[in-house]
């Protein structure tokens, strides 16, 4: 599996533009796929957009993602999907947590 699978080329370009195809290709796809679901459940709407800004993210086991998005929910409510796809910037909160969750492991 890889990447062109969840993106179209418009945003594969816009990818390898922000990072560095080594790190790309460090990217375990089995995890990818995981989180990629995990924010599907959630009914993300800006799935690529969290890609193209925040791939970080699918490289933190998806354990730790969900703990993160958990706690997001409980701090913005309900409409937490909207209110991250309004301002993406907020999605910062879900990375680090997940990484704080993953580091304390």
């Amino acid at each position: 599996m890889t990447l062109e699978n969840y993106l179209d080329r418009k945003y594969i370009d816009l990818l390898y533009e922000n990072y560095e195809e080594f790190y790309l290709n460090l990217i375990d796809m089995e995890n990818f796929d995981k989180v990629y679901n995990l924010l599907k459940e959630c009914k993300f709407e800006c799935i690529e957009d969290i890609i193209l800004n925040y791939i970080e993210i699918f490289n933190v086991e998806c354990d730790f993602v969900k703990m993160a998005l958990d706690d997001i929910h409980t701090e913005l409510g309900d409409d937490y999907q909207s209110k991250i796809k309004k301002d993406l910037r907020l999605f910062e909160k879900v990375l680090n947590l997940a990484i704080d969750y993953s580091e304390k492991e």
